[in-house]
């Protein structure tokens, strides 16, 4: 009796803990949200407003309206779409082929692959730049973005799908195999719907990746017209002072996409993480 209620004591604390936790990360979220309802003057006042008042959605309308948002959330999407397509495309096709195939040196070349990981991406940047400098095309193209996000992280995604593609029943394919289907079909039909929650969740984390990424396209997309959301966000920072609501406005704007892609995949993100895709 003691003893449960002891469990029961320490559950309750547990709980109060997640909470409070829960409250702290949600929190920059919420007071996010507020500002970019609120005027200008309501902003710093003291004691802060936790409820706008009053509440104002002219934030929303300036940022869409009057200045060139519409055009960067375009180009956000014209390259994140077919970025991620190609990003989770390449990454299962490595993993599998690690997982399923045996060659000379594979061992050595994926020990290769992820030994890239240790390398941090900003030292990368330079050389990278310094490539698509000097082919006068690549600069200030949208197809740079999706080429080299769609390339990217290839090395982690490949370390993270291959142990799923070993843990599967390789029968099914040796019976596919035996109807008829080649390479392509058995992976296609067979392998791939049965990865779905490891591929769903690294499409989620494929997105957000691209999505707001600032640095590297800022270096590539020099005009105006192609400039994607996370740059267009940092102009409402000025040389003296920042549009706080406004600023917030077009981040909660930018957020939007995110939330339905992580609705769309959670499913798949909790399942993946729940049979342990992530520890492998």
């Amino acid at each position: 009796m003691q003893r449960k209620k002891s469990k029961k004591i320490i559950n309750i604390i547990v709980f109060c803990i997640l909470i409070l936790g829960a409250i702290i990360m949600t929190f920059p979220f919420y007071y996010m949200f507020i500002t970019s309802l609120k005027e200008t003057s309501y902003i710093f006042t003291v004691p802060p407003q936790l409820i706008p008042k009053p509440a104002t959605f002219q934030n929303y309308i300036t940022v869409w309206k009057e200045t060139d948002f519409a055009r960067y959330f375009v180009n956000s999407v014209t390259i994140t779409l077919p970025a991620i397509i190609l990003n989770v495309l390449l990454s299962t096709l490595t993993a599998y082929g690690f997982a399923r195939y045996n060659f000379p040196g594979k061992e050595t070349f994926f020990s290769l692959l992820i030994a890239t990981l240790a390398v941090p991406g900003l030292l990368l940047i330079i050389p990278q730049f310094d490539i698509v400098s000097k082919i006068r095309w690549l600069m200030d193209n949208k197809i740079t973005l999706i080429l080299t996000g769609g390339i990217g992280g290839i090395a982690f995604n490949a370390f993270f799908l291959r142990g799923f593609f070993e843990a599967m029943p390789v029968e099914y394919e040796e019976s596919a195999e035996l109807d008829g289907a080649n390479a392509w079909q058995r992976f296609i039909y067979i392998v791939f719907p049965q990865a779905l929650p490891p591929v769903g969740a690294l499409t989620i984390m494929s997105f957000l990746g691209i999505w707001d990424d600032y640095f590297w396209p800022s270096l590539i997309l020099t005009s105006k017209n192609n400039w994607t959301l996370p740059i267009g966000i940092m102009t409402f920072k000025g040389q003296f002072s920042v549009q706080w609501n406004v600023l917030f406005a077009g981040t909660m704007i930018s957020l939007a996409p995110v939330l339905v892609v992580y609705v769309l995949f959670q499913k798949y993100f909790i399942q993946s993480v729940s049979e342990g895709g992530l520890k492998l």
